[in-house]
């Protein structure tokens, strides 16, 4: 059985509340945060490069189709239009969708200002 001055000091060691530690502990934490803050910067950095590829390139395959736009019989004579993209192979992408949805947020907001202005 320990005694409690035993007891106190093997605490003491274990849970780090010696002040030699605290510079470590400070060092841990700075590093941690650089190590976060260089994960949101690389998945920003990613982020904006997909928008600006869905501003160059809009559209994408079509993913039930494959971009064909139509589908062969099984007797592989006839064809069919695919459904869901129409027959043009194409689909919008994600980020593109993105991108509209705010610049159609951004002009709802300026057109509703500026028709207050002019009253």
């Amino acid at each position: 059985m320990l005694s409690r001055a035993a007891t106190a000091t093997l605490t003491a060691a274990t849970h780090g509340s010696d002040s030699a530690a605290a510079p470590a502990t400070l060092a841990a934490t700075i590093d941690t945060a650089g190590q976060v803050a260089t994960v949101v910067l690389i998945v920003i950095v990613a982020v904006a490069f997909y928008l600006l590829t869905c501003l160059i390139w809009p559209f994408g395959k079509c993913r039930r189709c494959k971009g064909v736009g139509k589908f062969k019989s099984p007797f592989g004579k006839a064809y069919r239009h695919c459904g869901k993209c129409e027959g043009s192979g194409l689909r919008v992408r994600l980020g593109r969708h993105v991108i509209n949805h705010m610049r159609a947020v951004r002009g709802a907001g300026q057109n509703s200002t500026s028709k207050a202005d002019k009253r």
